[in-house]
């Protein structure tokens, strides 16, 4: 005979044993933008430093000059008063626009680096073509063949040029006129003295009197037409006063005085 036994549950309250969660620690939040922030930073530095060093290391420590020889002593003057020869104060395009500045005898300018630490400067000066009173500001500047009045004469400084007693907005027509004499005849625009525009045309007073007095339509053309005349036979050898204003009928009569 089998005997069975039943298990009782004690009778009671009873303690469960809980397992025991130990708490994960989060990390903080703030730490994450820091870290990143002072990886940047050093980085920055990094490369800030890298940067500085080349610059330093691309500084100028000659440079070569290809220019006229009234233009070289004044580029090289700019370039030695520099205090600041590294790379980024001797870019080519800021040298460029500064010796331009500078300079103002200048008319084209190319600016090159040559790595590590050299630069080549190469110049084309202005050919002045005149002179021009500037009445405003009461100087006498040097105007270029493009009718650009580009510096006042030095002081002492000699210049057997024409003078132009024009206003500002007819240099360039006055320059068209003395390139026209310089490919026809240069020896007129050597005995030209001045150019005078007034309300009965344009004057050109040249040397021993002689003086072209000229309808100011098509000043070019009539200056060509003269010059054609004045290389005939019959006025070669002689001075003269001649008056285009009326375009059909001009006045040619013997110069008698000199024209101061």
């Amino acid at each position: 005979m089998r005997m069975f036994f039943s298990k009782k549950k004690p009778i009671g309250n009873t303690r469960r044993s809980k397992k025991v969660v130990k708490p994960v620690r989060k990390p903080m939040r703030w730490m994450k933008p820091v870290l990143q922030g002072l990886a940047v930073s050093s980085a920055v530095v990094i490369a800030g430093f890298g940067v500085w060093k080349l610059n330093e290391k691309l500084s100028i420590s000659y440079w070569d000059i290809e220019a006229a020889s009234h233009l070289k002593p004044q580029i090289q003057a700019f370039l030695s008063k520099q205090q600041d020869l590294d790379f980024w104060h001797t870019r080519a395009d800021v040298l460029h626009d500064e010796l331009l500045l500078e300079v103002p005898d200048i008319q084209a300018l190319q600016v090159q680096r040559i790595l590590p630490d050299g630069l080549l400067v190469k110049a084309k000066a202005r050919t002045p073509m005149a002179l021009w009173k500037d009445e405003q500001k009461q100087k006498v500047m040097l105007v270029d063949a493009f009718g650009y009045a580009y510096r006042a004469l030095h002081r002492g400084e000699a210049s057997d040029l024409p003078l132009l007693r024009v206003q500002a907005d007819e240099l360039p027509q006055a320059t068209k006129l003395l390139l026209a004499l310089n490919q026809f005849d240069v020896r007129k625009l050597m005995q030209l003295s001045e150019v005078i525009v007034s309300d009965s045309g344009w004057h050109l007073n040249f040397a021993k009197g002689e003086q072209w007095n000229i309808n100011p339509s098509n000043l070019e053309q009539h200056v060509t037409q003269i010059i054609n005349v004045l290389g005939l036979p019959r006025w070669a050898k002689g001075h003269w006063r001649i008056n285009t204003r009326i375009p059909e009928r001009w006045f040619i009569r013997p110069a008698k005085q000199e024209v101061i």
